[in-house]
């Protein structure tokens, strides 16, 4: 029986089986095997998912040229393995920003018009944003300088500052044209929504409805598909969701002191996800002191989950409280942090990470060129021990690095 003759759900079977590497690789082997990656997604194929890290070029390197390392394991360290190169990509990929990934895209970003796009590097394919121009109104200082207003104070920008300081973070909600994307931007982090068919951003929920503490702000958001609302956290621990649209807003947890907001030697990032259903909060700690923009290494990462409120009645008056309780097992997944969207992988599932950990990558509250640090490593919650998984001074580290994991959608 030729290739092309198997059941299509026998095919489906063994692709499963195989790392996206290698069912590139099963296309070209031959002709009755050749088959185009897109066929392969409208036929429903799925790969066996795997953990990539993607890096700045070295001086070296073509700047047409993506260069991922695959995570594996060796006497129990994680370390970064095979390369995979994607070359002659320079029209995606030039001159742009990584501030998003999630499965299979890249979010890039430009400095000129900027203008998001969404880029498969398997594939090719890519999907356009509007511009965030449509979001903002610049004012242009003397020396073409781009001004923004906030509280009555200005801030003047360059042009190359002005992308990698103003917008934090991009997410989305789907793998396709049709999906919806939110952007964290601003002096003082706020969220704004669009699609690829909208012709503009439009602001989405905003904090001012409620009790909201000095400083407060966003700080992640995660798409939950099963409700098919985004979920917001703010660096108080403030939870909103939202739909689609940005309506329907719904607080979820109010927010609660934050232990490290005075402190002048240590960084924070939070982050929001949902495993088996359960919604998580990432913490992670880093460490800022004395050189901060030339040392700084994250010191701790903890996890909590949410548990919704219960409402308790009595014979004068009722009250609901609602607490993040601390999680020390992850089970046989681990968790990936960093720029990109923070995703689960089962380690039986992707072979060549280590169960019960915390991955992490570059990031943390004010990064721009410079100014960026190699903290790439995990936290085994296991044994609460960090390990770095790059040296901090390998490398030139800019873009950021973030974590990837290669998709055919």
């Amino acid at each position: 029986m030729a290739w092309s003759d198997l059941p299509i759900d026998l095919l489906c079977c063994i692709s499963s089986h195989l790392s996206i590497v290698d069912l590139v690789r099963l296309s070209v082997v031959c002709t009755s095997w050749s088959s185009t990656l897109d066929n392969y997604a409208l036929l429903g194929f799925q790969c066996c998912p795997s953990s990539w890290l993607l890096l700045s070029n070295d001086v070296e390197e073509a700047s047409d040229t993506l260069t991922f390392h695959e995570l594996t394991i060796e006497r129990e360290d994680a370390i970064l393995s095979v390369h995979r190169r994607f070359s002659s990509i320079g029209s995606h990929t030039y001159g742009r920003r990584y501030l998003g990934s999630n499965d299979g895209w890249l979010v890039t970003l430009d400095k000129i018009d900027l203008q998001p796009r969404l880029f498969n590097p398997v594939t090719k394919a890519e999907i356009s944003l509007p511009s965030l121009f449509t979001l903002i109104e610049p004012q242009y200082a003397p020396d073409s300088y781009i001004r923004i207003s906030f509280n009555e104070i200005f801030f003047d920008f360059t042009t190359d500052e002005f992308r990698d300081i103003y917008f934090h973070k991009i997410i989305v909600s789907s793998n396709d044209s049709s999906g919806t994307v939110v952007v964290i931007f601003g002096i003082r982090k706020a969220l704004a929504l669009a699609s690829s068919e909208d012709p503009t951003w439009v602001l989405g929920p905003t904090l001012s409805p409620y009790n909201t503490m000095d400083e407060e702000q966003f700080e992640d958001v995660c798409y939950h598909e099963e409700d098919q609302r985004f979920y917001a956290i703010t660096n108080f621990s403030l939870v909103l969701a939202f739909d689609l649209n940005g309506q329907n807003v719904e607080l979820i947890c109010p927010n609660m002191p934050n232990p490290y907001q005075s402190s002048f030697n240590i960084d924070y990032m939070y982050y929001i996800a949902f495993l088996s259903g359960t919604l998580l909060r990432i913490e992670r700690v880093i460490d800022i002191t004395l050189q901060s923009h030339l040392n700084a290494r994250t010191m701790t990462i903890s996890i909590f989950k949410f548990v919704p409120a219960v409402v308790i009645s009595s014979s004068s008056s009722s009250s609901s409280h609602s607490q993040w309780i601390p999680v020390t097992e992850l089970g046989e997944y681990s968790l990936f942090v960093g720029f990109n969207q923070t995703f689960s992988l089962h380690h039986m599932v992707a072979t060549g990470i280590k169960p019960n950990c915390i991955y992490f990558a570059d990031h943390s509250s004010n990064m721009f060129p410079g100014y960026v640090d190699c903290d790439v490593g995990l936290f085994d919650l296991s044994n609460d021990r960090i390990q770095y998984i790059l040296h901090p001074y390998s490398r030139t580290n800019w873009p950021p690095s973030i974590w990837f994991t290669p998709s055919i959608s």
